[in-house]
């Protein structure tokens, strides 16, 4: 095509490329470049769609540059996960399964119920409930869910399901975010579990970021202190390669359950948002996305065993 015909275009767009998958990696400290890193999966596959264009037009220094992108892309979103391949296998030593669901948009209570009542989750963390079927949402799970606790907060009503005995505490009152960190005890394994569920507000402003950058060191310092394995759960509304993640998790010593991110053909602009950690006495042996019939995203559940 004549238009990649000169050579100082072909440089342009070559850098322009690069310097794209580098603000995915190292945004800078603005809105624009953290929004833009967020959705580093689908600029991958962007990447590697416009590779295949430069291709066929026999643009051949633009599809290295594509492809390579692409890849580092590729490389980032896995180490920033868990950079583990393969999940852990599972042994004979007993486990526990914890779902977390987002059920925003659900206002049939009925619907919710039945949704959690296929979930065979030993502890469940439930968010964005319709405040008016809370209640009855709770007295329907209470046969398999008998310890329960939360708080119908002014934003976010977020509530805990065990199977086991559990001891919780709410932590933030309006209108920070809600947070509930409990200690759960497990009869089969004789062992005690300590778990936070969380909700962490998007950030739109400066203002935004300094309030979730607090939030992720209150966290850190009850990490710190913890005397028990722990889980970590809830919707952060950033993504598992942002800065703040990352250094969370590395300051806090928790493993990511998810093992890197492909955006899908359906929900191209989904964003793994929500997460469950675990410290280093557990091992992840399975994990994956909960969907409801129509293929709507619903959350994530993970199976955790002791090491």
């Amino acid at each position: 095509m004549r238009i990649f015909s000169h050579r100082i275009l072909i440089n342009i767009i070559g850098l322009g490329i690069i310097l794209g998958a580098l603000f995915c990696i190292f945004p800078p400290e603005i809105l624009i470049f953290r929004r833009w890193a967020a959705y580093a999966g689908q600029i991958m596959v962007g990447y590697v769609a416009l590779g295949l264009l430069f291709l066929v037009i026999r643009q051949d220094r633009l599809t290295f540059v594509c492809f390579f992108s692409a890849v580092l892309l590729a490389l980032f979103i896995k180490t920033s996960s868990n950079p583990v391949l393969r999940l852990e296998a599972r042994t004979s030593s007993p486990t526990i399964e914890v779902a977390q669901l987002d059920l925003a948009g659900l206002a049939d209570p009925f619907a919710q119920l039945g949704i959690l009542m296929n979930r065979p989750a030993d502890l469940l963390v439930l968010q964005s409930l319709d405040l008016l079927a809370v209640g009855q949402l709770r007295d329907s799970l209470l046969s398999n869910f008998p310890y329960q606790y939360g708080t119908n907060h002014m934003d976010q009503a977020l509530w805990v399901f065990s199977r086991w005995p559990m001891v919780a505490q709410f932590l933030n009152d309006d209108p920070e975010p809600p947070e509930v960190a409990g200690v759960m005890y497990i009869p089969e394994l004789k062992d005690t579990l300590e778990f936070i569920a969380t909700y962490m507000y998007p950030a739109f402003t400066r203002a935004d970021i300094q309030s979730q950058q607090a939030h992720l060191l209150m966290n850190q310092e009850l990490i710190l202190e913890r005397r028990h394995p722990i889980l970590m759960i809830g919707q952060f509304n950033e993504v598992s390669w942002a800065p703040d993640i990352r250094a969370f998790r590395q300051a806090s010593e928790l493993k990511d359950s998810r093992r890197g991110f492909l955006p899908g053909l359906k929900g191209i602009f989904n964003k793994p948002t929500d997460h469950i950690f675990y410290s280093e006495e557990l091992t992840c042996v399975h994990f994956q996305n909960q969907v409801d019939s129509t293929g709507r995203f619903l959350g994530i559940s993970g199976t955790y065993q002791w090491k």
